[in-house]
Order: structure tokens, then C-alpha cells, then sequence
């Protein structure tokens, strides 16, 4: 990465690492990478969570909109939920998958879905139009955080809905230190992102609405620049590390998450997530504390539905009904009982942790 510590350098020697309406690399990125997932406009902001937030907001979701999310999912996207002050409506996980079904009619039954946020968790694929056309939601944004460079359909996640949205932080396949960057086609919701993502303002001095500073800066945007170049070289190199965890888990006979059967697409594995026995409820924590006080690196996601504030922030606004109930049970008992094996690593690492954590399971 010499080139990119060079080509920041020469953003820091000018003095400018952050401009208003951003600068000529952050323009830069937003060409190249709404081109990539063949779109016509983006946005780049200073994290993947403001660019989630910006999303739903340029999308119109506000004070108790209903939003259907997947509990398959990373935290922020509760989070900017919440901020948001809506009312996530929670999507079931296929345990064959760790994604959401496709089909969740019965979820959101009787509800009308203003925005489904969809997320392609693990670098796994969801069939998110047919998701979307599930909940019947009137916006639909695609959440491809962990799973830059792949597909669906012959077309990079990102592809479908209103918006497509992508972290660069640590561990992403298009890091930019930190950053995020939402992809879309229609004027008025990149009007309404740029105002919002700007402190609410049109311009220096017309004040619109409330808004944040979420805008990135040109040292970020200058780092994601590079990593999009080796965008593929990536992709490859954790697939390859993917491909080794799993071969070690199939040979022991440990189940683990695929692509969904009979879609068209193909992962960009970020983990390689396991669904242990139900003989492990309750002992899951001391597995993955145990092999990682002996350097073998695990790691574990909550249940977003089963998250410490998320029953009193529903039941403060009456949205905790019985559906909420028996998803929360469900779910838990699945997130109760899933590893993850990184992929950010080489392939003979990737097995090494496999074939450490088939041991124990042996």
C-alpha cells in the first residue's frame, strides 16, 4: 500500500484534507464507484452508518415510519433507525444462510413497510427484490456493507432499489479508513442526502432542515480510491481463505452458511458463519473466549432484535406486539449459536482456526 501512503501524502501537502460539498477525490470516487455498481449518481460520507442514516432519510423516513429490517444485520442499521425515531420491523434469518428469507409476508402482515433495509450480511447474498416485494415496501434500500464486489443477478450488490448503500471502515473490501458511500439515480433523493449530510444546508447559507456533518473527507476518499482499484484482487483473496474454512468444516462434517439454493449470484465472503448444535446454547461465549485465550480468533453477532434497548425502545412506543415476541425467541436461539471465521486473513490461516474449532467440536 505504498501508493496510497504516498497519494495521502500528497492530499495532506495540500492543505485540504476535507472540502465543503466535498473535494476532487471524494468527486472522483463517487464517478468511479456509482459506475461500478452501474448507477448514475453517490454520495460519499465520512462512515458507512452516516450513509445509512442519510439514506433513510433522503427516502423520507421519519417519526414512526415503519421500516422492515433484516435481523441479519449490523447494529448501525438499528441504530440510524432509532435516531431516525421509526419503528423497525424486524425480517427472520435463514439458519441455512444467516440472510434473510425471501419470502416474509407473514412479518410485516397488517403493516404498512415505508422502507425495507436490506442487508447482505457476512458477504453473503440476499434475494433483496424479492424481499422488498415481500413487504410491500414503498423504498427499498440495499445495504452492501460487508459484501463489496458481489452479485446478484450478473450485477453488483448495491445494484437494486432506491438506494444502495456500502461501509469502508476497517476490515472492508473497499476500506477507506473510515467512510461510507450510498449509490442511486434520482435528483431529488441526492438533493435531499447532500443538504441533509451538510448540516442541513443549501448552499453555505440557506438552512433547510436539521442536519449532521457527515460528509468525507479527501484522505478517506484517496485511500478508497486505491482499494476500488483492487477491488477484485480482493474479492479473490477472501473467497480463497472462505474456500479453505469451508473445506476444513465440510470434511468434519460442521454445517456452515451457503449461498441461497437456486439464486442467481455469488458471495464475497467477509466471515464464514457456523450454526453449532443446539447442545451449545448457553456455552457459545466460553467457546469463542476460550480458543481465543489459545490465539485462535472468533467472533460472535447479536441478535439485533434481541439487543438490550430494543424491547423498551418498541414497547415505550407500543410497537412490541406478539409477532416481536416469537421472532425475538427464534431468533435468539439461532445468534445464541453462531462462530464466525474471518476471512481478512491468508488461506492457510482461514483453515488453521477451522480445523482448531473442529477439534473442540469433535
Amino acid at each position: 500500500m505504498t501508493d496510497a501512503a504516498e497519494r495521502v501524502a500528497d492530499v495532506v501537502r495540500t492543505g485540504r484534507t476535507v472540502h465543503w460539498g466535498g473535494g476532487p477525490a471524494a468527486h472522483e470516487l463517487e464517478r468511479r464507484f456509482a459506475a461500478h455498481t452501474g448507477r448514475s449518481r453517490a454520495f460519499f460520507h465520512n462512515s458507512g452508518t452516516a450513509a445509512l442514516q442519510t439514506a433513510l432519510f433522503a427516502l423520507g423516513v421519519t417519526d414512526g415510519s415503519n421500516v422492515a429490517v433484516t435481523n441479519s444485520g449490523f447494529v448501525a442499521s438499528v441504530n440510524v433507525i432509532y435516531h431516525l425515531r421509526a419503528r423497525p420491523v424486524f425480517l427472520p434469518t435463514d439458519p441455512a444462510t444467516l440472510v434473510c428469507y425471501p419470502e416474509v409476508a407473514e412479518w410485516v402482515d397488517g403493516l404498512d413497510i415505508h422502507t425495507a433495509l436490506v442487508t447482505h450480511f457476512f458477504g453473503n447474498v440476499v434475494d433483496v427484490p424479492a424481499v422488498s416485494k415481500s413487504t410491500q415496501a414503498q423504498y427499498l434500500v440495499e445495504d452492501g456493507g460487508q459484501a463489496h464486489g458481489a452479485t446478484l443477478f450478473g450485477k453488483p450488490v448495491g445494484s437494486f432499489g432506491d438506494i444502495g448503500s456500502f461501509a469502508g471502515s476497517l476490515k472492508k473490501l473497499v476500506t477507506a479508513g473510515q467512510g461510507g458511500i450510498n449509490v442511486f439515480d434520482d435528483p431529488d433523493i441526492e438533493q435531499r442526502m447532500r443538504v441533509y449530510a451538510h448540516h442541513g444546508k443549501q448552499g453555505r447559507y440557506d438552512e433547510l432542515f436539521p442536519g449532521y456533518n457527515f460528509r468525507g473527507g479527501e484522505m478517506e476518499a484517496t485511500l478508497a480510491l486505491v482499494a476500488l482499484d483492487r477491488l477484485d484482487e480482493r474479492v479473490n483473496a477472501r473467497n480463497s481463505t472462505a474456500a479453505a474454512i469451508c473445506a476444513v468444516l465440510e470434511e468434519a462434517g460442521i454445517p456452515f452458511a451457503r449461498v441461497p439454493k437456486d439464486l442467481d449470484c455469488s458471495a464475497s465472503w467477509f466471515d464464514v458463519g457456523i450454526v453449532l448444535d443446539e447442545s451449545w446454547l448457553g456455552h457459545r461465549d466460553w467457546l469463542v473466549d476460550t480458543l481465543e485465550a489459545d490465539g485462535i480468533p472468533l467472533w460472535r453477532y447479536p441478535s439485533l432484535i434481541g439487543l438490550p434497548w430494543m424491547k423498551p425502545y418498541l414497547q415505550a412506543h407500543r410497537w412490541w406486539t406478539d409477532r416481536e415476541e416469537q421472532l425475538q425467541r427464534s431468533e435468539q436461539r439461532l445468534w445464541d449459536r453462531v462462530v464466525l471465521i474471518a476471512t481478512q486473513t491468508s488461506a492457510e490461516d482461514g483453515a488453521k482456526v477451522a480445523a482448531a474449532l473442529a477439534e473442540v467440536l469433535a
